[in-house]
């Protein structure tokens, strides 16, 4: 609803907002409205599965979305050191580290970084098939690797969306921060001009 509401995209009917993290989750707005789905779970897309043979994932599969490009994955592909005095709690210093990395143009760094957007292209191939959104908008993680993510991710959309020109979907960068903040701003003023809510 952020992005929907104030984000460069203010006023699309058709988007999807990708939060990156530990897991993937997507916001999407439909025909202007938040699709929630039957019960509420929809945007569950961490757990697509997109490649078989691919990293164990916490769900108990192999190769879903998140087990190839969450945070965790990013930061165990790119910085193998990071886990050696144990799990990682605190992901933001080995993010901030990552983008130190790729601003010096580190060749290991960014490669990888070019070979997580190639796998978040083809993720976001799946969700522009099934929703043909206006735009799909990558916050957290997503967005602070953006530079690098983002050349790789759009080729890999452009090839894998049956639509031609990847049916008119763009592939953004959010410039809120924090939008999911924000979003539940937006979500609770909502529900008061709608009176679902007192105002107080």
């Amino acid at each position: 609803m952020a992005e929907q509401r104030h984000g460069a995209y203010a006023g699309t009917t058709d988007l999807v907002h990708l939060t990156g993290g530990i897991t993937i989750g997507a916001g999407i707005i439909a025909a202007g409205r938040p699709l929630r789905g039957g019960r509420g779970f929809a945007g569950e897309v961490g757990h697509l599965p997109l490649d078989p043979s691919g990293p164990a994932c916490a769900c108990g599969t192999r190769g879903c979305l998140s087990a190839l490009v969450g945070l965790p994955a990013v930061v165990r592909r790119l910085l193998p050191d990071a886990e050696v005095d144990g799990q990682v709690v605190d992901y933001l210093p080995e993010l901030e580290r990552i983008v130190a990395l790729a601003r010096q143009d580190d060749p290991t760094v960014c490669s990888g970084l070019a070979e997580t957007g190639r796998h978040l292209g083809r993720g976001v191939a799946v969700l522009v098939d099934l929703l043909n959104p206006e735009a799909v908008v990558l916050g957290d993680h997503f967005a602070a690797l953006a530079p690098w993510l983002l050349p790789a991710a759009r080729s890999e959309l452009a090839a894998r969306v049956h639509a031609p020109g990847a049916g008119g979907c763009r592939l953004e960068a959010s410039t809120l921060d924090p939008a999911a903040a924000l979003g539940g701003a937006t979500a609770a003023l909502a529900a008061v001009e709608a009176g679902r809510l007192p105002a107080r």
